[in-house]
């Protein structure tokens, strides 16, 4: 249990004035959902709360509320407290980049993520990879110190879950996922806004990359499903690497397979690997950890310096140490 460490949390959270609240790169609705409902809170508390992320939150995600506040820059030496929020290892903020110093300051992070493959970056880590989303940890947090959840906040935390449970079609959608669910519409939840911005509101740059990625899929010898994007194929329909999301969620509603992966070249000389599966004897991570990745075990990525080749295409997979993965 995490009590000890909610208790910990708190403390730190109690001797703050200014805190710096981080999401990870190319935010998603969780870590968005996590940081903004952090933010409501402490600003409750008379601190004085930032949310920060090297991206800028996607345009569908505005129905958050505070989302327009995110900064892109600050001087750490401002804060006395970071809290980073479903960041499955250091380097997911991408902040060490732009602050080489970032994790070696004395000033305390506290960690809260749900990814199997979080290194434990923080002074405080309050991680638990069987949580379906980092907002379900947070919910947990509130709920033990008594915090009255606000609609904005109950809005911010469905989000996370929303987003991170596929509207609760994923494998990690529990009982306790309901439970949280039912009582933060009792606390007037947008879901309407919610499920509007995240299952039914798509661009037409989105819908005709989504069409490139079906035409390209492929099923090989060992079921799994591939499909790639190339970058002639974002120039092609005006899109870009990010009008991906979610599509390969689809890719994994073929029936009779193992899992499925999606190949993206970034536009920055890398490819991009995401994984998402079904079945209940498949772990994505160990697969993705071959490729110096990770995340879940029915959802992960990992990404890597080069291109698609057309021979290359469908045979990502084809090396020997991963291939002993493929045969469960």
């Amino acid at each position: 249990m995490l009590e000890n460490f909610y208790q910990e949390a708190e403390n730190c959270i109690n001797r703050s004035v200014k805190v710096l609240i981080i999401s990870h790169r190319k935010p998603d609705p969780d870590t968005l959902g996590s940081a903004l409902a952090l933010k409501i809170w402490l600003n409750g508390l008379g601190k004085r709360a930032t949310v920060a992320c090297v991206d800028v939150p996607d345009e569908g995600l505005s129905f958050l509320p505070h989302v327009n506040e995110y900064i892109q820059e600050f001087e750490l030496a401002d804060y006395d407290l970071v809290i980073i929020v479903d960041s499955g290892a250091s380097y997911m903020t991408n902040f060490h980049l732009k602050y080489p110093n970032f994790f070696k300051t004395d000033i305390p992070i506290i960690n809260i993520d749900h990814h199997a493959s979080n290194d434990n970056f923080g002074l405080l880590n309050i991680v638990d990879s069987a949580a379906a989303s980092t907002t379900v940890i947070l919910y947990r947090f509130f709920k033990y110190l008594g915090v009255e959840l606000d609609a904005d906040m109950a809005t911010c935390l469905l989000a996370g879950i929303y987003g991170d449970t596929g509207g609760f079609m994923h494998s990690n959608t529990d009982k306790e996922v309901y439970a949280i669910s039912a009582d933060l519409m009792k606390k007037s939840a947008d879901v309407t806004a919610i499920t509007k911005a995240l299952f039914k509101s798509k661009s037409l740059e989105t819908l005709k990359l989504w069409g490139k990625v079906l035409e390209n899929v492929h099923v090989t010898d060992d079921r799994v499903v591939i499909s790639a994007v190339k970058d002639a194929d974002y120039e092609q329909v005006g899109a870009s690497p990010e009008h991906l999301s979610g599509v390969v969620d689809y890719l994994n509603m073929v029936p009779n397979t193992k899992f499925a992966v999606l190949l993206n070249e970034d536009r920055k000389g890398n490819v991009k690997g995401s994984f998402r599966t079904r079945e209940v004897d498949v772990d994505l991570s160990r697969i993705a950890a071959v490729f110096g990745g990770g995340g879940h075990s029915k959802a992960s990525g990992f990404m890597l310096t080069g291109k698609i080749q057309e021979n290359l295409r469908y045979s990502l997979l084809a090396p020997d140490e991963s291939k002993k993965l493929l045969e469960f």
